[in-house]
């Protein structure tokens, strides 16, 4: 079996393994899961040369890296915002588009901003937008406390400590928006948040092919 081939054949595992767990997949058709291996391949070409993370196996880019982040998609706004002013998702310290890249890929529907201060990373992202035709992400080569915009929901992969990252995040999600708090082992929620946000919901999460404890935390903005 070829490399493209054993790449494609573990996301299509992976991809049914997470919509047995409620991860809504009738969204990632077969153009779409070419586009994820597409990207796999172009984040492997690139990270022979600038070092964008720690993955270097395209194997296992699927997943620690796409299906780490396809698990989010199950939280994404059903709808995009009428509001033009307003994305439907942010990313915050994005890396090399993780998760961002391919949430958009399954999700054309809904506009993304992406995050990240590393030059470099923001120019790898905006070859693969180039590349895989992604015409609904933005790209933000900034530090977060210089970005005024707002979403519909506001993630991070690994970004800070979750107490800091909601306190970033809180200017960024629109009122009655969501903050998603991606949690580790090690890691823990605030044992009470502040009075800006209402825990929704805390799920323990299981990426196929890791053995890593997850845990993602849905924090709802309040107004104010």
């Amino acid at each position: 079996m070829s490399g493209d081939s054993q790449w494609r054949d573990a996301l299509d595992r992976g991809i049914a393994q997470l919509a047995s767990a409620g991860m809504p997949d009738e969204r990632i058709g077969e153009p779409q899961r070419d586009r994820l291996i597409q990207l796999v391949a172009l984040l492997a070409k690139w990270n022979k040369v600038y070092n964008l993370t720690a993955v270097r196996d395209p194997r296992q880019m699927i997943d620690r890296h796409l299906l780490d982040s396809l698990v989010m998609s199950r939280w994404l706004p059903e709808l995009a915002s009428t509001d033009s002013s307003l994305f439907d998702v942010m990313d915050v310290g994005t890396g090399a588009g993780l998760p961002v890249l391919p949430l958009a890929v399954i999700r054309p529907d809904l506009r993304f901003l992406s995050v990240e201060s590393n030059g470099k990373k923001t120019r790898f992202q905006q070859q693969a937008i180039l590349e895989l035709g992604l015409a609904n992400v933005t790209v933000r080569n900034e530090r977060i406390e210089n970005v005024n915009n707002q979403a519909q929901l506001v993630l991070s992969r690994a970004f800070t400590a979750p107490v800091d990252f909601l306190r970033i995040a809180r200017k960024l999600c629109a009122p009655e928006g969501t903050v998603a708090v991606m949690l580790g082992r090690a890691e823990r929620l605030p044992d009470t948040l502040s009075p800006h946000y209402e825990l929704r919901e805390l799920v323990e999460v299981e990426v196929p092919g890791t053995d890593s404890a997850r845990h993602v935390a849905l924090c709802q903005r309040q107004y104010g």
